[in-house]
């Protein structure tokens, strides 16, 4: 017979090892949904929404199991061993029917795997409130409750996927969870076939991962992925997996193309320099039509590390400061020969920080001649970091009388509107915005003239190396390059992308939930009436 001390103590452990290990599927499940949606800003708040309805459903089942007054351990280490043993087979089947539009079944799931361990807490509060006040008691367990959530998440987010890749930290985590299980079945007052039964259950759940996880989680991040197409047969040449996300490489397979990198699910890049490539880089090499001569250029963003290979071949650099977020992009480039050698030339400095934090942490005397980000989807999740009226201010304070910006828009009207908030002077070169306040009225002959400047490792101008070179040349010169900043600052039809509004990402504020008759405001006051 269990004391009353010991009841106590069993509530606290459960309590601080269910918040730990909820708290870590719940991050699994948010980085699962992120990597298939290519980190849409709403994937959040669903996964977030359904993983408290899930709560909420277990706490009434856990309400209903208190009332019955059955063994609460026993009933407590079922949900967690069930929960763990939901969770981890969860994941793979995700991978399966996901897919960016349609994700709705795999919130399911995350729902399903909270109600099931939701029902816990209820039952460890009434297992606390046979020591003392129960106030007091319930307190303390919520306190513990807290913490254990707290350091769950820290260690998952921040250790073990820096560490070990997606499958494996959820193989560790449903591990925990049934291990936890088998604890409390064994401190459970359950009879002795009962205990033998669930500890079995979580035992088998626990070495799951160790004997089955190989198997069913073959493919998982090729089928996972928000750019995937069915059926598919070729897995990835390379996967580096870190606490800052997922990066995928596919090997290139038609004649000419390049090997392609895919950060958080979505592309990112290809591994090819020349301006000829598949990539669209000959944007890169239209500096030249930009700015007559970088010599400090700025670049946020190393993905591929192709636009900082085709920089460095410029003659006029001499200092690329390279911000890039995730170091998992330097480990891919060591398998390219013309990228490898980057973050060993003496022109290149590399630092592993946001772009924006590092950029505002700068005195005010660091300035560039030329910024360049090749920036990711305006519509993904903190995209506005970089593409903002706050942060083009903050571009212009470190830019030389002079400078320019030059940055991808990904087809964004917003983008461009919003550059020319900032910048007197705005032209595009293909989906690139670039912005100034000096004019960009570099003529055709010059333009070639600093064309010639990108040299090969021998010294030859990079456009006179094959005859498909020289005719981009000749296509780069005659490209033309309107004046766009009068016409996109007076435009009315688009939003100034801000900090606060996020315009980029929510491109449907236009939609029920935006307009004035239809706010939540407007909803509760109706609700008030009714």
């Amino acid at each position: 017979m269990l004391s009353n001390k010991n009841i106590h103590f069993i509530a606290l452990l459960l309590a601080f090892l269910t918040g730990a290990i909820s708290l870590s599927q719940e991050i699994i499940w948010v980085r699962v949904l992120s990597f298939a949606t290519a980190s849409r800003p709403e994937t959040f708040a669903h996964t977030l929404g359904s993983f408290l309805i899930g709560i909420a459903i277990g706490a009434m089942v856990g309400r209903r199991i208190c009332i019955s007054k059955q063994d609460f351990i026993s009933s407590a280490a079922w949900m967690l061993g069930l929960a763990s043993f939901i969770f981890y087979f969860s994941l793979p089947i995700a991978a399966k029917i996901t897919s960016a539009d349609h994700y709705w079944p795999v919130l399911g799931m995350v729902c399903l795997t909270a109600a099931v361990a939701g029902g816990i807490f209820p039952l460890i509060c009434q297992l606390s409130a046979v020591q003392g006040s129960a106030g007091k008691t319930v307190s303390v367990v919520y306190l513990v409750n807290i913490i254990g959530a707290t350091l769950g998440s820290l260690f998952t987010g921040f250790v073990l996927f820096d560490k070990m890749p997606l499958n494996q930290v959820a193989g560790v985590t449903a591990t925990a969870g049934a291990i936890a299980a088998a604890l409390a079945f064994a401190m459970s007052k359950a009879t002795v076939p009962t205990r033998f039964i669930g500890i079995t259950f979580a035992l088998l759940v626990a070495i799951a991962p160790t004997f089955l996880g190989k198997s069913i989680f073959s493919g998982f991040l090729e089928n996972l992925q928000y750019e995937k197409k069915y059926p598919r047969d070729q897995p990835f040449k390379k996967i580096v997996q870190n606490r800052s996300g997922i990066i995928t490489v596919d090997d290139a397979i038609n004649p000419g193309d390049a090997d392609i990198v895919y950060g958080g699910g979505i592309y990112d890049g290809r591994y090819a320099v020349d301006p000829r490539s598949p990539n669209g880089i000959y944007r890169c090499y239209m500096i030249a039509a930009l700015h007559p001569e970088p010599a400090n250029v700025l670049e946020i963003g190393f993905s591929s590390g192709s636009w900082a290979a085709a920089l460095l071949r410029h003659e006029a650099l001499k200092e690329l400061q390279i911000v890039e977020i995730n170091p998992g992009y330097l480990e891919i480039i060591k398998e390219y020969e013309e990228h490898r050698g980057i973050p060993e030339h003496p022109k290149v400095m590399i630092h592993i920080d946001d772009g924006r934090r590092w950029l505002r942490r700068q005195p005010d005397k660091v300035k560039f001649d030329f910024m360049l980000m090749n920036t990711t989807f305006h519509w993904r999740s903190y995209a506005s970091n970089l593409l903002s009226v706050e942060f083009l201010n903050l571009c212009k304070k470190h830019l030389q009388p002079g400078g320019v910006v030059f940055y991808n828009t990904t087809g964004s009207d917003e983008v461009v509107h919003t550059a020319a908030q900032v910048f007197e002077h705005v032209t595009e070169v293909g989906n690139f915005v670039a912005a100034s306040d000096s004019p960009f009225n570099i003529n055709s002959e010059q333009r070639r003239k600093n064309l010639l400047r990108f040299k090969d490792d021998d010294g030859s101008p990079t456009f006179l190396r094959t005859a498909e070179f020289k005719s981009e040349l000749e296509r780069l010169v005659k490209m033309e390059l309107p004046e766009l900043g009068e016409k996109k600052r007076s435009s009315k039809k688009f939003d100034v992308i801000t900090d606060d509004n996020m315009a980029s990402e929510f491109t449907g504020r236009q939609g029920y939930w935006f307009s004035k008759k239809n706010s939540w405001a407007n909803l509760f006051r109706k609700i008030k009436k009714n």
